[in-house]
């Protein structure tokens, strides 16, 4: 087309039931498809239209009306009379490409395509202005100052203000370099800690558990208060600390827990102390009598000795063994093998369906399908063989599949086995099967599985 020509530009309009239903203005050249598919240009969705076609191509600055033997329609030029597009065929007015015939339109064509039951119109027409875009006047648009929120900005602000400050002093704040000791602990937090409060404890009987009177000149050192030594003399504030330490673990010595177990005895912290009471040997009853009667449970009376379960004398060591079950009733189980769970292997397998009642799914299909789920049915019975290892036989299933591909009933027809729980585990396993979709009415198939033990 010329640069003339170039100024209009093509127009198309639907027509459906007598009814103008979509009408373009195709501003910017660009070829044009037609079809039920949602990626057309024009989406049609009558019977009879294909799923896409490229009515107008754009070859060059031209445009170029494409159609096949089966397309009808008229197209005039100007004021001449409209000519059926097979005669314009017939006078070589028209290229073909491959199945595909080829009319260039100028700006003075227009005319009509059938696609079925739907009329495309087309004509070349001069462009409508485009229509401006609405704006706001200038004394509602105002400027940005009024558009800002000025109670959340503040805020927002003030916020990133106390995190610069924050992040700056922590960054010239020096951390701890190594852990305080004891003694470097202050003492108005070392009295928070653990507070001068004497704890009530149980009176001792025994002699040796009595606290002895502290001498009377650790006393008066104890009333004096601490003496700072001079910054220089690094001796004396050696001593100093020392001798703090070691009076605040005397306090803490003899406090609570640490005191009942530091308790000391007739023979001192060895032997008569607390804890030697806890971990020394048994003397004295054996407690035998609280026992009697109970099978598999022997107590040491001295230290060596050993009690067996299962009963025996003592001084044996029971062994890993005899953890089973000696002492049992009957012998019930000797403990010298574990018990292990029996593994089976079962096959499952089908022959040819012996009912199939389908319009739109294959014998192939339903089999492969079913092939893929038959983990499900061989689990089936693989637990049930376990209960009966001689378990065997045919299952017959007969089910209903919707054309979603859901299944909607299955049932078993026929069982061989003698076993229900395992007619009804398969039945479960089919109903859950999920088949694709297809077109048509329900599938009615009659599914046989044949089972056997490897």
């Amino acid at each position: 087309m010329s640069e003339t020509n170039r100024a209009k530009i093509l127009r198309v309009g639907v027509v459906q039931g007598g009814k103008i239903i979509e009408e373009k203005l195709v501003r910017k050249r660009a070829s044009i498809t037609v079809g039920s598919s949602t990626k057309n240009t024009l989406i049609l969705t009558a019977a009879g239209v294909p799923r896409s076609l490229s009515l107008f191509e754009v070859k060059g600055s031209d445009y170029y009306l494409c159609f096949s033997d089966q397309i009808q329609g008229r197209v005039s030029v100007g004021d001449q009379a409209a000519s059926d597009l097979q005669s314009l065929k017939a006078q070589k007015l028209v290229r073909q490409v491959g199945d595909t015939f080829q009319l260039r339109l100028t700006e003075s064509h227009r005319g009509r395509v059938e696609l079925g039951e739907v009329i495309i119109l087309f004509q070349f027409v001069t462009p409508p202005p485009e229509p401006a875009r609405p704006q706001l006047p200038a004394s509602v648009k105002g400027y940005w100052m009024r558009n800002i929120d000025w109670p959340y900005t503040s805020t927002l602000a003030a916020l990133f203000a106390c995190l610069a400050v924050l992040s700056i002093w922590s960054k010239y704040v020096p951390l701890p370099s190594e852990d305080l000791a004891l003694e470097d602990i202050p003492d108005r937090f070392a009295k928070m800690v653990m507070p001068d409060k004497e704890m009530d404890l149980p009176a001792d009987d025994g002699a040796g558990d009595k606290e002895e009177p502290e001498p009377t000149e650790d006393k008066a050192e104890k009333d004096e208060p601490d003496k700072t030594p001079a910054e220089g003399d690094e001796a004396a504030r050696a001593a100093a600390a020392a001798r703090k330490r070691a009076d605040m673990e005397k306090k803490v010595s003899g406090r609570g827990l640490l005191k009942i177990l530091g308790a000391k005895g007739p023979s001192g912290f060895g032997a008569g102390s607390a804890v030697a009471d806890v971990f020394g040997e048994g003397s004295g009853d054996s407690g035998d009598g609280a026992f009697d009667g109970i099978g598999g449970i022997d107590v040491a009376t001295t230290a060596g000795e050993k009690g067996i379960r299962g009963g025996g004398d003592g001084g044996e060591a029971a062994t890993i063994a005899d953890m089973g079950t000696r002492g049992v009733v009957d012998g019930a189980g000797t403990g010298t093998k574990a018990k292990a769970e029996a593994r089976v292997v079962a096959k499952v397998s089908s022959a040819a369906l012996e009912d199939f009642d389908s319009d739109s799914r294959s014998r192939e299909d339903i089999k492969k399908v079913v092939q893929r789920r038959v983990g499900g049915i061989k689990s089936c019975y693989e637990a049930r063989l376990k209960r009966n290892p001689e378990l065997k036989g045919k299952v017959v299933v007969k089910f209903v599949i919707h054309p979603g591909g859901k299944v909607l009933e299955a049932d078993v027809i026929e069982n061989t086995t003698g076993d229900s729980d395992l007619a009804a585990c398969i039945a479960a396993k089919v109903k859950s099967i999920r088949f694709p979709a297809a077109e048509g009415g329900e599938t009615v198939v009659t599914y046989p599985f044949i089972l056997a033990p490897v």
